[in-house]
């Protein structure tokens, strides 16, 4: 009897084992979904490239003066101020050169006084030879009265009281007067010439006196420059000489002037980019006009265009290894035209200049790697689902919107397809343009990025 109330038992176990087992096995079992919440927001599509830090303006220093260095009291890497003293030259031979122009300028300046004196003397010549000239004129003057009183009244045949010496002398006098005038407007005509000779000699020797006074002034610049200093605020980058060496000025050579330093002008940053071939066209179209390539075509395009205007802000942010939780500020100055080829590899790449406009750019390091991000689309208070929420049905794209599944269903999970028009995405999230055939996609709303799948079917 024992033994058949325990076969009953176990037949009851089995019984109820098949049953709920049958329950869980008939039961769809559901691989687990994820899900992404809709949202508002403001979305940007950046476009990264890497460069240099590089000072704006590279200033080289040349020798303006010649001889042998002193001293050179700086380093590269040191920061000077304008009128820092960088190097020091041996004045010596530029002190020569001084004495040698001044003893040039002091002997044409006392040549030019001579000249000078030269044209005072035939001044007064002239107004000698005038006096003279008016004198005599004078005095032709009566004797051609007395002169004209003979002739007419011979002329008439009226009483001659005249004698004939009388007649003969004022004949004589007349003539005379006249070879005196014409002898005097000689004397006033070589007098007037003398003075023109005299200006001449004037002027040429004011150039010389002014070719002098440029020779003198000259030197004694390149006297001056034997201490030569910093121009302006800047780092020194390089050092080209060293004491004891001898340098050139610039009236000594082809070149210039013998190269001492560069310094970099740090007042001003910028970030020379290498950017890709496929993604020049679109930081060309954020791009400020002003630094666009130097092509009317292309500026005038941009500048009918509207929209593009607003966009073309050149705004970017900048990266370093040196401050990795800092972002700094930048614009595009200048888009190059010209493309280069990647050393190593075939890809063309353009520089593109970025001005480092951050009131921080001051700890930036010359020469670090940057990474410069470019906004090449953007939109603000946007209406945002989960990059990989985005899916496809039929010819339709949208997202799936989880839903309560359906009563009864014996499903886990509910979803409904809504379809829509996207816009711009930066890998992350994505801007929902519109959403079709009148559904509504609200703020919080749960869209799947991984769909629900039943245990064994393929994802």
């Amino acid at each position: 009897m024992r033994k058949w109330i325990i076969v009953l038992v176990v037949l009851a176990l089995v019984v109820v084992g098949w049953f709920f087992g049958r329950q869980y096995v008939m039961r769809p079992r559901w691989a687990q979904p994820k899900f992404g919440r809709v949202t508002h927001g403001d979305i940007r599509v950046p476009i990264t490239a890497a460069g240099l830090i590089h000072a704006n303006q590279v200033i080289e220093v040349k020798s303006e003066a010649s001889g042998r260095i002193m001293s050179v009291p700086v380093v590269e890497g040191t920061m000077v101020h304008a009128g820092t003293e960088v190097v020091v030259l041996d004045p010596d031979d530029e002190q020569r050169a001084v004495e040698r122009a001044k003893a040039d300028f002091d002997r044409a300046d006392a040549l030019l006084t001579q000249a000078r004196v030269a044209v005072e003397r035939a001044e007064v010549s002239i107004a000698s030879a005038n006096a003279r000239l008016e004198e005599i004129t004078a005095q032709g003057e009566v004797v051609a009265f007395e002169l004209e009183k003979i002739e007419r009244t011979l002329s008439e045949g009226k009483l001659n009281i005249y004698s004939d010496q009388q007649v003969h002398d004022i004949r004589a006098q007349y003539r005379m007067n006249q070879a005196q005038q014409e002898a005097a407007r000689i004397a006033v005509r070589s007098a007037e010439l003398s003075k023109q000779d005299a200006e001449a000699a004037v002027r040429s020797q004011e150039a010389v006196v002014q070719s002098a006074r440029k020779t003198l002034e000259d030197a004694q610049k390149r006297l001056s420059e034997t201490t030569v200093i910093a121009p302006q605020d800047a780092i020194v980058t390089e050092v080209y000489v060293r004491p004891g060496m001898l340098v050139q000025s610039a009236t000594q050579g082809f070149t210039g002037g013998t190269m001492l330093m560069t310094l970099a002008d740090v007042s001003k940053k910028k970030v020379i980019a290498r950017l890709d071939e496929a993604d020049y066209g679109r930081v060309l179209n954020v791009s400020p006009i002003d630094a666009l390539p130097d092509m009317p075509e292309l500026r005038a395009a941009a500048e009918q265009d509207a929209k593009q205007i607003e966009q073309r802000t050149g705004n970017v942010r900048i990266t370093v290894d040196a401050f990795p939780d800092v972002e700094f500020a930048g614009r595009i100055e200048r888009v190059e035209p010209q493309g280069k080829l990647n050393a190593g590899s075939s890809i063309i790449q353009f520089d593109v200049h970025v001005e480092i406009t951050d009131p921080q750019r001051h700890m930036l390091p010359l020469g670090a790697q940057a990474q410069v991000e470019f906004t090449v689309e953007s939109a603000s208070n946007a209406l945002l689902v989960p990059a990989e929420a985005v899916k496809s049905f039929e010819d339709k794209r949208g997202v799936y919107l989880k839903v309560p599944p359906e009563r009864g269903s014996g499903e886990d999970y509910g979803q409904r397809f809504v379809a829509c028009r996207f816009g711009i995405s930066d890998g992350e999230r994505t801007q929902v343009l519109a959403v079709l055939d009148g559904e509504q996609l609200p703020d919080g709303a749960e869209v799947y990025t991984v769909l629900p799948q039943r245990a064994g079917e393929g994802m």
